[in-house]
């Protein structure tokens, strides 16, 4: 985590000392592509694990209902915290576009996503086959494509004329948003997992509670249910929380433009929850305008520590 953030900030300040220089402008095309590349290797990861594939038919469907809850309930939130708490306190305003400026129109937001999702679906399908060597699928590839993603995000940052209006418009008024996000996923999430048959409360609300942060929330959701209710229900709930953390993760990167013009400008960072300040902050910056990148990064850091407490919290009850 701390890693990526410094070499954020370390392209924020090669962008602010090469701010006149004329190959910046270049840049956004360059983040796009490497979106792409991000969204391939990730496809990878998700179709070479056979954990997550050989139980997509029977735990993938609650997965989704509470993924999709999670979603649901942060948009709710970031609407409300932006429409109450802090209406007249963003930042600059920017266009609302997509990658390479895309989403001017209908059909540049179309053509953006649809390419997002193939690449996504080309990576699932390469991984399944078992098309690449595990060491480029598992390997350390798709962590150094992210660095240098970030790189150039933080660069675009530094090099923008307004960096020091950015700034300026930070306000501890967006302590509300991560509030609101870890509130309303909870809030979405625990009654559809009410409503929802063969997932306990508290078992929900611990697989929500990991807002996109898939990893750590599978493993900590395993070790802590293995003591207390066997291995095999451990490792169901485990994929759960993976599978549905995952495809949080991933509607962030594919549905950010419709939940930006559906919810407002805050709502796609609500969404990407502790991803906000990395694998989803560059979809952030060019769906919401660069304007909301400190914010995003300001969400991701307190929603991503809120992270271990919640889950062990709600999986020890």
């Amino acid at each position: 985590m701390f890693k990526v953030l410094l070499i954020t900030f370390a392209g924020v300040v090669l962008g602010y000392l090469l701010r006149n220089v004329s190959c910046l402008r270049f840049l956004s095309k360059s983040i796009t592509y490497t979106i792409w590349a991000l969204l391939l290797c990730f496809g990878l990861q998700v179709g070479s694990n056979e954990q997550v594939v050989n139980n997509l038919h029977t735990l993938g469907v609650k997965a989704f209902v509470i993924s999709l809850a999670g979603v649901l309930g942060s948009c709710v939130a970031a609407w409300a915290v932006l429409r109450f708490l802090l209406k007249g306190s963003l930042p600059l305003e920017s266009e609302v576009q997509t990658g390479e400026n895309i989403g001017k129109n209908n059909a540049g937001n179309f053509y953006g996503g649809f390419v997002i999702v193939v690449f996504f679906a080309v990576g699932c399908a390469i991984g399944c086959l078992s098309a690449l060597p595990e060491e480029i699928v598992q390997g350390k590839f798709s962590m150094y494509v992210l660095y240098f993603l970030m790189v150039q995000v933080g660069m675009s940052i530094g090099g923008d004329k307004r960096l020091k209006q950015m700034l300026a418009g930070m306000s501890p008024k967006f302590l509300f948003l991560p509030l609101g996000t870890i509130v309303g996923t909870l809030v979405f999430v625990g009654l559809a997992v009410f409503m929802m048959p063969g997932v306990e409360l508290f078992d929900g609300l611990a697989i929500g509670a990991g807002f996109g942060y898939y990893s750590l929330s599978s493993v900590l959701i395993t070790q802590i249910k293995e003591a207390s209710q066997g291995v095999a229900l451990a490792a169901q709930l485990g994929t759960m929380a993976l599978m549905a953390n995952i495809m949080r993760e991933v509607m962030t990167l594919l549905f950010a433009p419709i939940i930006c013009k559906v919810f407002g400008r805050l709502a796609p960072v609500s969404v990407g929850g502790a991803t906000s300040m990395d694998s989803t902050l560059p979809v952030i910056a060019a769906v919401c305008g660069k304007d909301l990148v400190f914010v995003s990064i300001f969400h991701g850091v307190l929603v991503d520590f809120s992270v271990p407490f919640l889950v062990t919290f709600f999986a020890s009850l």
